[in-house]
């Protein structure tokens, strides 16, 4: 019996078989190749991350141009630097470089939303809370003012613009710090200097405003 009369009788038999082919006089089922897996989207990954964050109370993600844009209601102990590093470590988890803004709100407007700008722009205008966006440390002294900050909080990143407080910082991990940066720039500067300025920016320019403070060279 050739290949051919076999599948013939086959799917006579098992009609699911007709897919069936012969290769070489022998009857072969055809190899199935499962289809990729969708790429989450970034709207998608964020809004799994928001529904299982423990500090989110209510959230809205709102069109932000490339980007994602987040309007989240937050429990007393959560802050909104805190949900946009858990979003965008998500994020990268999923394969996705998108970088979230987050803004935190008393509670969320009803539908039309606008843009996440126009939000934005609305909660500036009313004294509202400001928009958590990272912006990348420049070259020079911000950059390794904020390298030396995340070593010493334990984090993966620490942005020009954020808060000193907000990221962790106690008097514990601020007296460390500022003594690391008086090693280092030979420049001193005190507790209340850094709370006051509150972001690798403020310390940077503190340290710009001393003739003296420079890195020094191993």
């Amino acid at each position: 019996m050739t290949g051919r009369q076999q599948l013939c009788r086959l799917v006579a038999v098992k009609p699911e078989t007709r897919d069936w082919s012969v290769m070489g006089g022998v009857v072969e089922k055809p190899v199935r190749v499962p289809a990729p897996a969708p790429v989450p989207t970034p709207t998608v990954v964020v809004e799994r991350a928001l529904a299982a964050h423990p500090g989110v109370l209510d959230a809205v993600v709102a069109p932000v141009g490339a980007g994602v844009g987040v309007l989240v209601v937050l429990d007393e102990m959560s802050t909104a630097l805190e949900v946009r590093e858990d979003l965008r470590a998500s994020l990268v988890a999923a394969g996705l470089e998108t970088e979230p803004a987050v803004l935190p709100v008393a509670r969320i407007p009803a539908p039309p939303l606008g843009t996440f700008e126009e939000l934005a722009a609305g909660a500036a205008v009313s004294g509202g809370a400001e928009v958590s966006r990272y912006e990348a440390p420049a070259d020079g002294p911000e950059a390794d003012l904020a390298g030396r900050l995340a070593g010493f909080l334990g984090l993966p990143r620490v942005g020009a613009l954020d808060d000193f407080v907000e990221l962790g910082g106690d008097s514990l991990v601020a007296v460390a710090f500022l003594h690391a940066v008086q090693e280092a720039y030979d420049a001193p500067l005190g507790v209340v200097e850094l709370f006051t300025a509150g972001t690798v920016r403020g310390i940077a320019r503190l340290l710009a405003a001393r003739p003296l403070a420079a890195p020094r060279v191993a």
